[in-house]
Formats: structure tokens, C-alpha cells, sequence
């Protein structure tokens, strides 16, 4: 792998550790989209199934804007995939590419607002909603930075906005882990990074540019070739029944609750103490993630109480799973979604942890998990307007879905300064609202995207989720402080 060259003129700051821009430097994965980044990419003309997220880093304090640039020059810098856009191959069945921009413009990317001194969270949640809502350019590198300072006892916000194509929520902190440092004085610069001609450095590997159909003959040819293939019915009905198992929201109604749909966009934020949730876990015998999905469920049961709606067995909703494994290149996308009825009409904590984690734990290891995956080759043949037609049909009849990306554990700082906490505003792709959870340090930081039609009171929701998590640490004795 190439080395980027660091200048030695940096007298003031400790150089950046090698290790760290060799990491950046191969952040991102082959030249050639997947098929599902692909996919993700085209539905981007269709605002309702944009998939761009916006990822925020809470800040102790305000660095100086040119530090900022600095930081984001840098990045730019020793991630080649960031001074990348997305280009379409002639024929209708090329998997589209990662090419240079030609025209790369750092200014184009990084942005800067300073709020009315001391403001607050509703002020920052206006501009912070008004960034992650405005389409990216999809004539450049699908990112892009706001800087926000003026907020009380002088903190600031880093929000990168960044199309799902480029990567997934582990591959994004794979970038973060590279690109932050562990102390103030060791920071990621542009300024002191000697000028890096990309495309005179060592190249991507390219291979053969695949079509879908190509990639469909080659799963066969992979599959068939196996030892231990079996051409049985009962194998291929073992595969079917698994499909429908992993697909059994799909077939439930949605909460007549949750119903309504329109094309906007509600944000907020809360947090929990990361702590107390892992300890929650430990106590009922759960990982992290079952404590996170009986939270969120036994808040929409709240809320459904709370609106005289009792009745409702059960909500579709959706989760991804990560396929990411040690030797997959970082950046891209390694991941799947599994489909669940969450059942709203139990009562007792534990009852509901057992089987959520029961389910979990079935659908992690059914044979059709990456189903879908696999299928995308075979969409992608289909004229976009049709696909976009049959994933919004699928996504509307999810009423939730729900997000868990484990975070940095770490002291992490940005561009000099201490970073607090860290939140993902993830994109809403057709159902009611959509959880995301990221852990920093010691902070469980939630984001909610909503549909403001089907979600008519988020803040009744965002309590129903504190007032459960206090439920579930009462019943399991579990002190909620940090």
C-alpha cells in the first residue's frame, strides 16, 4: 500500500501517525460500486428514498475555523475515495464506478454558520435539519461538512453529510477512527501534508467492470461448486422457508397509528448513559443490542398506550445486520436488514428481551439472511423507475426501523478539540421513523428521523423511550447515572 508522505516542516504538533493515513489512504474499497451501492445511488433522484445520513460530533469547544479546513483538507487529502464521484457506464446493465473529479473543490464541501450567541438545541436542530435535507450534489464526491459554532459555553458541532453509497455505519467509523486523534496535539492536516498526486499513486485495484448479470453467473457458478451443494426440494424449501421467515413483518399490517405518510422530515436528538444499558444487558443475560430494540419496542407500546391504542399485536420494523468481516476492505458496505412483527402486547421486560433476543439470534443464522443482497443483481436489470416503485411498496410497509453502530470507546479529538458525543441523523427510506443509535465514549447518543404525518408527537415518543429505559433499569436494579 502506498505511504502518504507526511512534511516535515510540522515543528508544533507530533506528525499524524503513519499507521492512521494508511488506513485513510485505503478507506473506501474497490473502484466498482456493488449492487446494492448502486442501487442506493440511483434511488438518490428520489428524494423520498434517499439514503444519505448525516453523522454529528458533538464538541467540547470551538476550534478555530482555519483549524476546521484544515482537518477537512487533510481528509480530503489521504482519502482518495472523498475526491471521487460516482460514474454511469454505458449500458443499462453496467454497475456504475468510482472515478477522480477532475474538479475537485474543497470549498464545495465545507461549510460554515455561526448561531446567535448561546443558542440553544432547538436553534441547532432547525439548521442541522435544514443540511441533512438538502440533496447532495450528485455531479461531485456525495459529501459534504457544516461547521456550526455559537452554541452555549461556546461548544460546536462537526455534521459530515455523506450518500450511503460511500459507506456503511461501520465503515464510517472505521474513517472517524482513522482520522481523530487520541489527544489535542496530534491532529490530521492538509497544510502539513505534502501535495499527494492521486492518481499517480499506487491504483486501486480495478478488475473486470461486471455487469449484474455477469455477478449472477458467477454467485451460480460459486454455489453450484460448493461440496456440500444440495440440489434437494428439501434444501431449496429449507432456503424458501427462511426467506419468509426473515420477511414476516412484510406480511403483517402496519400500526393504523403509524399510517399516514408524507414527504418531510423531522429530526431530535436524546442520550442515554452507555454504562447503565451495557450493564443491562449483562444482567438480563442480553447483548447491547437486544437491550436497544426492547427499548425502542417498549416505547412504541407506550406510545401506542398513550394515543388509547391498545390493540395492536405487533409493529413492523426493520434492523440491519453487519456481514462485515476482518479481512473486508474498510469503507463500503458489508451489511443486510432483517424484517420482525415486534410485539407490542407484552408487558413484562424480561418476557420481551428473551424473545427479541430468541428472534435476533434465529435470524442471524437462517441461510437466506443475505437474501436480499443477493437479489439486487437481478433489480438492477429492472428500468430504475420500476425498483423505485417495489422498494417503496416494501419500505411502506415497515412502520420503524432501527439503527445500532458501535462507536469510538476512546478519547477522540477534532481538529484539537474533544469530542463528546457523536449521533447519526439516518435517512428515513418510506416508513414512520427511523432509530439510530451510536456510542462515544460513555454516551448512547439516539437520533430520530420521523415522519411528521405518521409521528404526531415526537417529543411524546422521545419520553416514551426515557420513561421505558427507566422502567427496565427499576426492574432489573440498575442505577441510570454515568
Amino acid at each position: 500500500m502506498s505511504k502518504v508522505r507526511v512534511n516535515p516542516k510540522l515543528a508544533s504538533l507530533k506528525p499524524f501517525p503513519q499507521q492512521q493515513l494508511n488506513d485513510l489512504f485505503g478507506w473506501g474499497g474497490g473502484s466498482q460500486l456493488s449492487a446494492a451501492e448502486a442501487l442506493m445511488w440511483r434511488m438518490e433522484t428520489f428524494p423520498s428514498a434517499s439514503s444519505t445520513g448525516t453523522s454529528l460530533h458533538f464538541l467540547a469547544s470551538t476550534p478555530a475555523w482555519s483549524d476546521v479546513s484544515d482537518f477537512v483538507d487533510g481528509l480530503s487529502k489521504t482519502v482518495p475515495r472523498l475526491r471521487q464521484r460516482v460514474q454511469e457506464l454505458p449500458g443499462a446493465a453496467q454497475l456504475p464506478v468510482w472515478r477522480d473529479h477532475d474538479n475537485f473543490q474543497l470549498s464545495n464541501h465545507l461549510h460554515r454558520i455561526s448561531l446567535p450567541k448561546n443558542s440553544g438545541m432547538a436553534t441547532l436542530m432547525t439548521r442541522l435539519s435544514d443540511f441533512a435535507s438538502t440533496p447532495i450534489n450528485t455531479e461531485c464526491p456525495p459529501w459534504e461538512v457544516l461547521f456550526v459554532d455559537g452554541l452555549k459555553d461556546g461548544k460546536s458541532v462537526f455534521a459530515l453529510k455523506i450518500q450511503h453509497s460511500l459507506t456503511d455505519g461501520g465503515g464510517l467509523i472505521q474513517l472517524f477512527a482513522a482520522a481523530l486523534s487520541g489527544n489535542s496535539y496530534c491532529q490530521l492536516r492538509g497544510s502539513v501534508l505534502a501535495d499527494l498526486d492521486l492518481k499517480s499513486s499506487k491504483p486501486r485495484e480495478q478488475g473486470i467492470i461486471a455487469t449484474p448479470l455477469s455477478v449472477i453467473k458467477s454467485g451460480l457458478r460459486v454455489w453450484q461448486n460448493r461440496r456440500d451443494y444440495d440440489y434437494s426440494l428439501a434444501s431449496a424449501q429449507k432456503y424458501l422457508k427462511s426467506i419468509q421467515s426473515l420477511n414476516a413483518a412484510q406480511v403483517a399490517s402496519g400500526s393504523r397509528l403509524l399510517q399516514r405518510r408524507s414527504a418531510s422530515n423531522g429530526y431530535d436528538l436524546m442520550s442515554l448513559p452507555l454504562p447503565s444499558m451495557k450493564l443491562l444487558a449483562k444482567t438480563a443475560q442480553a447483548s447491547l443490542n437486544d437491550i436497544y430494540l426492547a427499548l425502542i419496542i417498549g416505547a412504541f407500546q407506550r406510545y401506542h398506550t398513550a394515543f388509547g391504542v391498545e390493540d395492536e399485536a405487533s409493529l413492523p420494523l426493520a434492523f440491519p445486520v453487519s456481514l462485515r468481516k476482518p479481512d473486508d476492505a474498510v469503507g463500503g458496505n458489508q451489511f443486510t436488514a432483517v424484517t420482525y412483527a415486534a410485539p407490542l402486547n407484552i408487558v413484562d421486560p424480561k418476557e420481551r428481551i428473551d424473545i427479541i433476543q430468541g428472534f435476533v439470534r434465529r435470524a442471524r443464522n437462517e441461510p437466506a439472511l443475505d437474501f436480499m443482497n443477493q437479489l439486487l443483481p437481478v433489480a438492477m436489470l429492472l428500468p430504475i423507475k420500476l425498483t423505485a416503485k417495489l422498494i417503496a411498496q416494501y419500505s411502506a410497509r415497515l412502520d420503524v426501523q432501527v439503527s445500532n453502530i458501535p462507536g469510538m470507546s476512546q478519547d477522540a479529538y477534532l481538529a484539537g478539540v474533544l469530542v463528546e458525543s457523536h449521533y447519526v441523523l439516518p435517512p428515513r427510506p418510506g416508513c414512520a421513523c427511523m432509530f439510530a443509535m451510536i456510542s462515544h465514549q460513555n454516551v448512547a447518543g439516539i437520533a430520530l428521523n420521523y415522519d411528521p404525518a405518521a409521528i404526531r408527537e415526537p417529543k411524546l415518543l422521545l419520553s416514551c423511550v426515557s420513561d421505558e429505559f427507566a422502567a427496565l433499569c427499576a426492574h432489573f436494579g440498575i442505577e441510570q447515572s454515568l
